[in-house]
């Protein structure tokens, strides 16, 4: 049976996952089901998700914001045009009018099971093939790629004791593993050095939501808390590792992070990439002498956003 599909570009779908999870990267949908914000669209991930009509566009609902959820592809697949009860992950929902619009909701009964069915979502390692299940999957995983991404953040002129602003930074980067590194400066004065790491980046939706934060942060920094001298001057470097297997990233990722920089810094710039960020992301489009992957090669990216640092000015001045 084919099941016709709402076209909708990639731009409109990001929107409304912000719109309805703000800086979430992974969460569940209605259904219980997890999705991934970097799998849109992707049904070859089990983290796939889409967007899909609340009331049916064949019952007269509209592709407008308030008619629009985000739901993983298989929710959507069961969903598709049932109205008004559907079944939806072995439960049962019905979609009900709300004033002027309309919601879905779970009805108030037992989740569906099938006979004989089995959850291959749970483990249970009381039960023998559960659990050799469970280590054949981690078996095969030791030998897959995995690309690491790791934000070193350089804070000069700032007191350890004040924690108002790391405390800022480690909500920024809620998503990721955030460390406080020991050690002396490479400035002069009072330092901070953190250490961002995200250790699963298979996509390149990934390495670009991590730029994003990078750049938002390189913002913040400038625009508001450096010119209220809440920080004297600051670093940040994002850089991202491919290891083609477990025992490759257990050797060499600890000595990722906090190594002395291949480049001379440069006073005008305070956010730089590495060649795997550029090769993984859209800032392959913004730096035109683009020419090394180099891990250890590194590029300045001084990008802001702009709307934002007219903001951030307007409250530093107190207009």
């Amino acid at each position: 049976m084919k099941v016709k599909r709402m076209e909708l570009n990639r731009e409109t779908a990001m929107r409304l996952w912000s719109k309805t999870f703000g800086k979430s990267t992974k969460t569940t949908d209605f259904s219980g089901r997890v999705i991934a914000k970097s799998a849109y669209n992707d049904r070859n991930s089990e983290f796939g998700w889409n967007v899909d009509h609340i009331l049916p566009q064949s019952k007269g609902g509209k592709t407008a914001d308030y008619n629009l959820i985000v739901c993983h592809i298989l929710t959507n697949d069961e969903k598709a045009d049932k109205f008004p009860g559907f079944v939806a992950n072995k439960k049962r929902f019905t979609i009900i009018k709300v004033e002027n619009h309309y919601e879905i909701k779970p009805e108030k009964e037992t989740p569906i099971k099938e006979a004989s069915q089995k959850n291959d979502d749970e483990t249970n390692l009381y039960d023998s093939a559960s659990g050799i299940r469970l280590y054949k999957k981690f078996k095969g995983y030791q030998t897959k790629k995995r690309f690491v991404g790791t934000v070193e953040i350089f804070l000069s002129g700032i007191s350890g004791a004040d924690t108002a602003l790391t405390d800022f930074i480690e909500e920024m980067f809620i998503d990721e593993d955030v460390q406080f590194v020991d050690g002396s400066s490479y400035y002069l004065g009072t330092s901070v050095k953190m250490l961002v790491k995200n250790y699963e980046m298979p996509y390149v939706e990934d390495a670009d939501n991590l730029l994003d934060k990078c750049i938002l942060l390189n913002t913040y920094l400038l625009y508001y808390f450096k010119p209220l001298g809440i920080v004297d001057d600051f670093d940040i470097s994002y850089r991202v590792d491919c290891y083609h297997d477990r025992k490759e990233f257990y050797s060499e990722d600890k000595h990722v992070g906090f190594r002395k920089p291949s480049w001379l810094r440069n006073e005008n710039c305070h956010l730089r990439i590495n060649g795997l960020v550029v090769k993984n992301t859209s800032a392959k489009d913004k730096i035109e002498d683009f020419d090394n992957d180099d891990p250890n090669c590194y590029y300045d990216y001084e990008y802001i956003y702009t709307n934002l640092a007219n903001n951030l000015k307007k409250e530093v001045s107190g207009k």
